[in-house]
């Protein structure tokens, strides 16, 4: 028998090695973005969020602060609007739950404090909202 060869016309060494390669890449990326993701939903991965106690650099909460206050705002606008005219019930909920938690992160931001709670229900909750 001779070298097995497979539909990319690869022997099954070289293939081996490419597939290898793919897997370290794949895994490197993986490991890249969620270095990346901390001041984004790091906490947020396959449509569920998973630990609202994630705790962000203090280096960032200023970029944080700015997008909960813009989330606010735009949970709000959905809110308003929905009173206005029908939207998927869903949307209106989670938008509901973003503004409550975003405004109780901004309460606490007016105090000087940093709550990872509620900043990470906000980030989260957006996300649920924008799924709608």
């Amino acid at each position: 028998m001779g070298k097995l060869k497979f539909a990319t016309g690869m022997s099954g060494p070289a293939l081996l090695i490419w597939g290898a390669a793919m897997s370290l890449s794949v895994w490197a990326g993986d490991a890249v973005s969620a270095d990346l993701a901390v001041a984004t939903s790091d906490y947020y991965r396959g449509g569920v969020c998973y630990n609202f106690n994630l705790k962000h650099p203090e280096e960032l909460h200023s970029e944080i602060s700015v997008r909960v206050r813009d989330y606010f705002e735009e949970a709000n606008t959905v809110v308003v609007s929905a009173q206005q005219s029908s939207i998927v019930q869903l949307r209106f909920d989670w938008a509901l739950e973003t503004r409550d938690w975003c405004g109780v992160a901004i309460g606490y931001m007016k105090d000087a404090v940093w709550d990872d709670e509620a900043v990470n229900r906000c980030l989260c909750f957006r996300e649920y909202m924008r799924e709608y």
